[in-house]
């Protein structure tokens, strides 16, 4: 009798296993509300060839490493002409609204390099070309809309009194061997030029995968035919843009589409539309390659995911977008590398 209890007590454990383990490889399903195939026509999306120049890509990065380097180690001397590109201005000035000083607009021995260091109002700057050390004057500028330290000022006309107290030129050391061994103990420009490599490596190899990942999919988005969009998506996608670009947008005091234009060379409606288009490629390929996300996937995979998308905590993350939305997610990276994985590379 106590074999058979043993035995009755095996088989059940063993079936709720069978029945976890089932519902770990149980497929999600997935609805994004509509037919991707209805709006992509998939042209070739295995073995794309690209081309990406790799070494312009790491010397341009290790001749900015050096210039940054040459900058850190530049000089200034005082000159008796006006300030032009690339002079350091020290200066002290008071900025008036209303005839009342604004103690944030004040300051005593201020200095910034003409061409490289940028100021809060626009057009202070400017103001400073051509001046003279020892030389005043007057400006009447406009505080930003979009100054948030004090919003009480935005939008108003401020009255700047300038004086400057220093024009310095700058002495950028010449890259040689005699520079590197001076600042770098090093013995020579091609020894110093592969140590910079070596230091900026993970950078290099970030940059390289970036270069080849945008080849990769433009290509794919060229050999694929967008017949439309799900009006839902877009719209959706659109707010979301919106937001996310509005952010840097306005930090540099542009709208979205002259951020998109300067950034991306197109308008901000076509930048949704191909970052549309892009997603609904994926999603094509996912679809006609059959590709799944387990329930055991999803769970196990999560928290990787998470971080790739420079999130840190993925409950949050999964509150923030929805499950749904993160499956798909997780769905257009398979089909993404899948994409990559294949590519050919010259």
């Amino acid at each position: 009798m106590l074999k058979v209890l043993k035995k009755i007590a095996l088989v059940s454990t063993a079936a709720v296993m069978l029945t976890s383990l089932t519902a770990c490889n149980t497929k999600i399903k997935i609805d994004y509300g509509y037919n991707p195939e209805d709006y992509i026509t998939l042209g070739q999306y295995q073995g794309i060839e690209v081309s990406v120049d790799t070494e312009s890509i790491k010397n341009g990065l290790i001749n900015d490493h050096i210039k940054s380097e040459q900058e850190d180690n530049t000089t200034y001397s005082d000159v008796s002409r006006g300030a032009v590109e690339g002079d350091k201005v020290i200066c002290d000035f008071a900025g008036s609204i209303k005839g009342q000083m604004v103690n944030g607009f004040s300051d005593n021995d201020y200095s910034l390099v003409l061409g490289k260091d940028t100021f809060v109002v626009d057009g202070f700057i400017d103001q400073l070309y051509g001046m003279k050390a020892g030389e005043s004057k007057v400006a009447i500028l406009e505080v930003p809309e979009s100054f948030s330290s004090a919003p009480e000022y935005a939008g108003s006309k401020i009255v700047f009194e300038i004086t400057v107290t220093a024009v310095q030129q700058p002495l950028v050391p010449m890259v040689t061997d005699a520079y590197v061994k001076e600042k770098f103990n090093l013995n020579s420009v091609e020894e110093y030029r592969n140590s910079v490599e070596e230091e900026i490596k993970d950078t290099i190899d970030e940059k390289l995968e970036a270069a080849k990942k945008e080849a990769v999919l433009s290509k794919l988005q060229d050999n694929c035919t967008v017949k439309g969009y799900p009006e839902d998506f877009l719209n959706s996608q659109r707010d979301s843009f919106e937001q996310s670009i509005k952010f840097y947008a306005l930090m540099q005091g542009k709208s979205n589409d002259e951020y998109c234009q300067d950034h991306f060379g197109i308008s901000f409606e076509e930048y949704v539309k191909k970052a549309v288009a892009q997603q609904l490629i994926l999603q094509a390929i996912a679809q006609k390659e059959k590709m799944t996300i387990t329930e055991y996937e999803y769970k196990g995979d999560l928290e990787a995911f998470v971080k790739r998308q420079g999130s840190t905590d993925k409950d949050n993350f999964v509150e923030k977008y929805g499950r749904d939305k993160v499956v798909q997610s997780m769905l257009a990276e398979k089909a993404q590398n899948l994409v990559m994985e294949t590519a050919v590379y010259k």
